[in-house]
């Protein structure tokens, strides 16, 4: 982890790298495994240059994937959370909270007039969230230091999102990995008990990886992620 340290930001390693990582392990395990067994500890080395280049091409690949999600769950949702947690429709905030947030963005920001009560929200509205938003964030960015917390929530939305845009190459992977070792257990069960029991060990694994990635990997998480990122950053209105 040293080494990618030196070479890129906190955020890129959090929410890009580490799900490209995550993405390729089940078949970095396989490749492992099989290396040991069947070629000795020398072909360690290889599956790693080999694990390198598949989190290099995941990097990039499960971000465009998680980007797309992104605009299905905008428009399943009925726009970003950002915007929809500053309408009085939503309950993520109370309607006091609201108001509260509301005069103080009107406030700071020239000419926004942000509606302040249910009755008088429009549709239309919806564009002077968006630039309040804007504004929001571009202020969190600019003094990441006093709002930490908004940046670990981008930090983990993002994360999700990209590890969700993973999810069907990991299941992918994985299914293919225990086909094939499923193919090598039958192969070898005959020559040796101890490679059987290490095949069977890892088709355990491999199904509980499997396992965990339709349980935990879900839209659900994300768009958690995203409100929990949204409110954050609605929250540094407080410290305006």
């Amino acid at each position: 982890m040293g080494i990618f340290k030196n070479l890129f930001d906190d955020f890129t390693i959090h929410a890009r790298i580490m799900p490209a990582l995550i993405t390729a392990l089940p078949t970095y395990i396989y490749l492992m495994i099989v290396g040991i067994i069947e070629f000795g500890f020398i072909d360690i080395i290889c599956n790693s240059w080999i694990f390198i280049l598949l989190v290099a091409i995941y990097y990039r690949f499960i971000r465009n994937l998680g980007k797309k999600y992104e605009e299905k769950m905008y428009k399943v949702l009925g726009g970003k959370p950002t915007t929809i947690i500053l309408r009085y429709s939503d309950d993520n905030i109370d309607e006091i909270t609201k108001t509260r947030y509301h005069k103080k963005l009107n406030k700071k920001i020239v000419n926004l007039n942000l509606p302040l009560d249910k009755e008088h929200e429009k549709i239309e509205d919806d564009v002077k969230y968006e630039s309040a938003i804007n504004w929001l964030r571009n202020y969190a960015n600019t003094n990441r230091e006093k709002e930490q917390r908004v940046y670990q929530e981008l930090k983990e939305y993002n994360f999700y999102r990209n590890l969700y845009g993973g999810k069907i190459i990991i299941i992918l992977s994985g299914i293919v990995c225990v086909v094939t070792t499923v193919i090598k257990v039958i192969m070898e069960i005959i020559k040796s008990i101890e490679i059987y029991k290490m095949y069977i060990i890892y088709i355990i694994f491999m199904l509980c990886i499997l396992l965990l990635s339709c349980l935990i990997i879900n839209k659900e998480s994300v768009v958690k992620k995203a409100f929990d990122y949204a409110k954050t950053l609605l929250e540094v209105c407080e410290r305006l």
